[in-house]
């Protein structure tokens, strides 16, 4: 059973990727674990949705001209309006227009549902949108910058993936993890049996860090290949993971996780722990 802290007043929620053509679907995917987690009004959601939607459309078509390049996704959470920027580091906007006729169809929609929204050009290079929603009958409230700092300040290790996160408080884990995780894991070419075990996983996991985690937030990455799925989880505590590998007495499998995944791994770094599990389709299902 996982118990979720989710009493905070503020979240944050911080998504990196690169700018490909399934990123959006990968954000989208983490919001709606947010919404469904914090109870985002339907209205709210929907809106939110499709704006950060047309914002990262925006960025995978026209930010690098085909070239790889960053994308990254940031959301402030206060129990009455949400915050939401979208950042790259392109070619930028040769200037901020202010009709619909030069915004282009994508960004006039992100100005008729967002509250509140800015086009800049960011300083150094690339541009940056920021979008104010409200809900629940909240009064309008001026946008101000989202604060840059992440809630994980101790991160030992850089991670990397289709997708990295890095949320606060912990309990939003469960949710955004689980949807990415899924959502990258569709694309594999898992069997239906071995997909749904991703389920599991994630949700071992989630429960894992709300006990372990080295202070109020914790960063994860996504990594899919063929049949194949990587998860790296951290800051925990130092000590805490051992009991994901084995019970303490036979050196068995002292976990559910430890059953369901092909590799689990811990990696002390700085006086922290990293977790690191493989999802694989066995060897003897069936090829495709």
């Amino acid at each position: 059973m996982i118990t979720l802290n989710l009493t905070a007043d503020f979240s944050t929620v911080r998504l990196e990727l690169d700018n490909r053509p399934e990123s959006p679907a990968l954000v989208r995917a983490a919001l709606a674990g947010v919404a469904e987690l914090l109870e985002f009004d339907t209205e709210l959601f929907d809106d939110l949705k499709t704006a950060v939607s047309e914002a990262c459309n925006n960025v995978v078509l026209h930010a690098y001209d085909g070239e790889p390049g960053p994308l990254v996704v940031g959301l402030e959470i206060q129990p009455d309006w949400v915050e939401v920027m979208v950042r790259d580091w392109g070619g930028g906007f040769k200037r901020v227009a202010a009709s619909e006729e030069r915004m282009g169809v994508g960004l006039a929609v992100i100005s008729a549902l967002a509250h509140r929204v800015e086009f800049i050009s960011a300083p150094d290079g690339g541009t940056e949108v920021r979008m104010a929603f409200t809900g629940r009958g909240a009064a309008s409230r001026p946008l101000e910058r989202a604060t840059d700092a992440d809630p994980v300040t101790d991160l030992p290790m850089r991670l990397s993936g289709d997708v990295i996160v890095t949320l606060s408080p912990v309990g939003l884990l469960t949710g955004v993890m689980g949807r990415l995780a899924r959502a990258v894991a569709a694309r594999t070419h898992f069997s239906l049996d071995r997909f749904a075990d991703v389920y599991l996983v994630t949700d071992a996991i989630a429960s894992f860090a709300e006990v372990a985690a080295s202070g109020t937030g914790i960063t994860f990455a996504v990594a899919g290949a063929h049949r194949r799925l990587e998860l790296t989880v951290g800051p925990f505590r130092a000590g805490n993971g051992a009991r994901l590998q084995t019970d303490g007495l036979s050196n068995q499998p002292g976990s559910p996780l430890a059953l369901l995944v092909g590799e689990l791994a811990l990696e002390r770094v700085n006086g922290f722990e990293m977790l690191r599990v493989v999802v694989e389709e066995s060897r003897d299902s069936p090829a495709d």
